[in-house]
């Protein structure tokens, strides 16, 4: 895959975004003493999440915030500041940037509205403010955001009520949305699934600050594996391009979901955060270019990204599948063809071996359908069974990754099952998934392979979706040059 690109990041990537996330101290513009309001949610959640830098409150309403002083200004501050977040109306923003400029403050996060999505007087004044700090070089996130949130830091920079959730659960995915409310909800169900973030951002109308600097941002941090977005249009296709091969050539998938499809869609999100959505053709044929996978639904972000998140690639497209139901076996075969994944009949050894393990009424061809019976040979007459399945699979190099389907394996049975796969997952460098759809009845199973880290679904379309970015991800990184 061929970038005519520079080498430089500097040329596309000017400001120092260390003091936004993460910051020693933080000034509140326009904080208020009701912490159930935009602009005191963030003090409260500083403080209800263990901050460890200085907070300073500023209002000239007010002495003291939640038992912090309150400054008349953020000049009255006698102490550094690392970012300001400001929540005043629009129109007295830009003058804001200009005090902290003349303070020194590193950087900003504007939560205001009021600016490019209503028009263009909103329009005006956010030119002027973008003209302000890239003059300064100040870095600046948003306006029209809700912030970000360094999770493993516990720095919540944010007034999103996702955050009323402590503990937050951190994790190796980095998170970016153009929109606030959707980018907050995402979140919160994130939390939920027990998928754990390094950063979320929410970035707002991107005046000075674009996606793609918060993207370069996370490929260099050794924490975020994944990166994944929900993206309404990019300004610069080139920075683009560059942030792209960066995550490439670091082996950190960039998983974006990328709306604005329709006409409808492109003048809603003209009108929601100002952006320039452009061709959707042109996207799909500039992402496959350059080894962006695009995702079409909140849930298929999700199953990709945690399933690259394990960081196993596959060499090739050829799956192994096992299955306990034939029925399920053909579906899964007939979805994996429509994606062009591989499903190689077992031939040689791998068959032979397979079919001495068998019932007389299995199949050793692929998928290999184990049969239902497997669930009681594996609880009491023969509990290495699967591992011995398993082992066979993963030893036949024609077969890069291993999806295991199973159905009604409940109860104790089921939790056998589940800590057999995990034993195996854990010796194997290969990619190794599990779709299992038997509902509550094995809740337990399921925590399990979700304590060792197995990737699992319950839905067998959405896991052959997972699976097929998986592949597509591997074909990307064979084409770099």
């Amino acid at each position: 895959m061929y970038f005519p690109l520079p080498n430089d990041p500097n040329e596309f990537f000017p400001f120092n975004l260390d003091p936004l996330f993460h910051p020693k101290s933080v000034a509140v513009i326009g904080a208020s003493a009701d912490l159930t309001r935009i602009s005191g949610r963030p003090i409260k959640f500083l403080l209800n999440h263990s901050y460890g830098g200085r907070i300073f409150p500023v209002n000239p309403k007010y002495q003291e915030i939640a038992g912090l002083k309150c400054f008349s200004s953020i000049e009255e501050i006698s102490e550094a500041i690392d970012v300001a977040l400001i929540g005043l109306p629009a129109e007295v923003v830009p003058s804001t940037l200009a005090q902290c400029i003349k303070k020194g403050v590193k950087s900003a996060m504007i939560f205001s509205s009021g600016f490019a999505e209503i028009g263009e007087k909103g329009s005006k004044i956010q030119k002027e403010l973008g003209e302000i700090c890239r003059q300064s070089a100040l870095p600046v996130c948003g306006p029209n955001c809700i912030g970000i949130v360094n999770l493993p830091e516990r720095i919540p920079l944010s007034f999103t009520n996702v955050l009323e959730i402590e503990p937050v659960i951190p994790g190796n995915i980095g998170f970016i949305s153009q929109s606030g409310a959707l980018g907050g909800s995402l979140f919160s169900a994130a939390q939920e699934m027990g998928v754990g973030f390094s950063y979320w951002i929410s970035s707002g109308n991107e005046e000075v600050l674009e996606s793609t600097d918060f993207i370069h941002y996370m490929i260099q941090d050794p924490l975020t594996k994944v990166i994944l977005g929900y993206i309404e249009g990019f300004r610069d296709l080139q920075k683009l391009r560059f942030v792209a091969r960066e995550a490439l050539q670091k082996r950190k998938p960039l998983v974006l979901l990328k709306v604005g499809k329709s006409d409808v869609g492109k003048k809603a999100a003209a009108s929601h955060t100002g952006a320039m959505t452009g061709s959707d053709s042109l996207y799909d044929s500039l992402f496959n270019q350059i080894g962006i996978l695009r995702v079409k639904d909140v849930d298929e972000i999700f199953d990709v990204g945690t399933l690259l998140g394990i960081n196993r690639i596959p060499k090739g497209n050829g799956v192994g599948i096992l299955t306990s139901s034939g029925g399920a076996g053909v579906l899964l075969a007939d979805q994996c063809a429509e994606y062009g994944i591989s499903v190689p009949e077992l031939r040689g050894a791998t068959r032979e071996a397979m079919t001495n393990l068998l019932p007389p009424f299995g199949s050793a061809l692929n998928p290999v359908d184990m049969t239902a019976q497997t669930s009681q040979r594996i609880f009491s007459d023969e509990p290495d069974l699967l591992k011995k399945y398993l082992g066979t699979l993963l030893d036949d190099e024609s077969l890069h990754t291993i999806l295991i389907m199973l159905t009604m394996y409940v109860g104790k049975r089921a939790e056998k099952v589940a800590r057999d796969i995990v034993e195996v997952f854990h010796q194997t460098e290969k990619p190794l998934m599990v779709c299992w759809i038997a509902g509550s009845l094995a809740q337990e199973a399921y925590k399990i392979l979700a304590k060792g880290g197995v990737p699992l679904f319950k839905n067998p379309g959405r896991c052959i979706r997972a699976l097929n970015a998986l592949v597509k991800y591997s074909q990307f990184l064979r084409t770099l040059s």
